[in-house]
């Protein structure tokens, strides 16, 4: 079979290259655009305003994480991302135990709650992003993206303690 390309293959090795370019991402890009988006400044190919930083505490651990995501704003109070792991990822899961979050977006701290969106289709939400790079990475290392609802709470938005 040279010069064609094994599937079975392809599809055995795509889980261990998704964890290799989640750690280094997780490693070396997220920190740089925590850092960035958590005082409101771009981090490309985000504005301040398409993506937030969300912070939860491990279910188990209790460890504090800081996670960079894009965004879309939906209304006054509302905000949806798109897990690439739906359920599954540990942000979410985290989130869901706590039953609140802290977020940053555009430089400001708000409190908000968490609800996953079974119903809403992840590529719609992504369209509508309107960011090819993002949508791009999000459709190549999902497994099972879900929609994901963030309300923020409007008693803690601009002017908390950041």
């Amino acid at each position: 079979m040279t010069g064609r390309l094994n599937r079975s293959k392809v599809e055995e090795l795509r889980p261990k290259v998704q964890r290799s370019v989640q750690w280094v991402a997780g490693r070396s890009l997220n920190k740089a655009a925590v850092g960035m988006l958590r005082i409101g400044l771009p981090f490309p190919p985000y504005g301040p305003e398409s993506a937030l930083v969300m912070e939860t505490f491990g279910r188990k651990t209790g460890r504090r994480r800081l996670t960079p995501m894009a965004c879309l704003k939906v209304g006054e109070d509302g905000l949806l991302v798109v897990a690439e792991h739906g359920r599954h990822a540990d942000w979410v899961r985290n989130a869901l135990a706590a039953g609140s979050v802290r977020i940053w977006l555009g430089g400001r701290s708000y409190q908000g709650q968490v609800e996953v969106l079974d119903a809403e289709d992840p590529g719609a939400v992504l369209e509508r992003m309107g960011n090819k790079i993002h949508t791009l990475s999000i459709l190549a290392m999902a497994h099972d993206p879900k929609v994901i609802a963030i309300t923020l709470d409007r008693r803690s938005g601009p002017g908390s303690e950041s």
